[in-house]
């Protein structure tokens, strides 16, 4: 069986004080993830926090985390990224053996502007799908 590496864009704009999920398409076959990265655009000051999340279903909710695992809290301290006019890249291993699943990025802004959300994931499938 042979893998297939595919890179999803995740992006949106976060309203000032407000929060915004993001969901992928339907992953229909399992898959390996293999990196997140998450762009910051200058001024963001740390105020623009991002969890990542494998879910079972496609919800977007308008307030609150979605459902699901925080991919990054099985073995760091905080499973939020933030930052200011940088990136962050994320090299990881994690196994989904299931298909049917959805990736989402969920963003918190406490400044006063609003902040773009500019995330891409990368994961091998494991069989032919979507």
């Amino acid at each position: 069986m042979s893998a297939k590496r595919k890179t999803i864009p995740l992006a949106g704009t976060c309203p000032a004080r407000g929060e915004l999920t993001i969901a992928s398409r339907r992953i229909r076959t399992p898959f390996t993830l293999r990196r997140l990265r998450a762009t910051f655009t200058p001024g963001c000051q740390g105020l623009l926090s991002l969890r990542f999340f494998l879910s079972e279903d496609p919800t977007e909710p308008a307030t609150g985390p979605p459902t699901g695992l925080s991919i990054l809290s099985e073995y760091s301290a905080t499973d939020t990224l933030v930052g200011d006019g940088d990136a962050k890249d994320l090299e990881t291993e994690l196994d989904q053996p299931l298909g049917g699943t959805w990736l989402k990025v969920y963003a918190v802004n406490d400044d006063w502007y609003q902040h773009a959300v500019d995330v891409q994931i990368t994961f091998d499938q494991t069989t032919e799908g979507d």
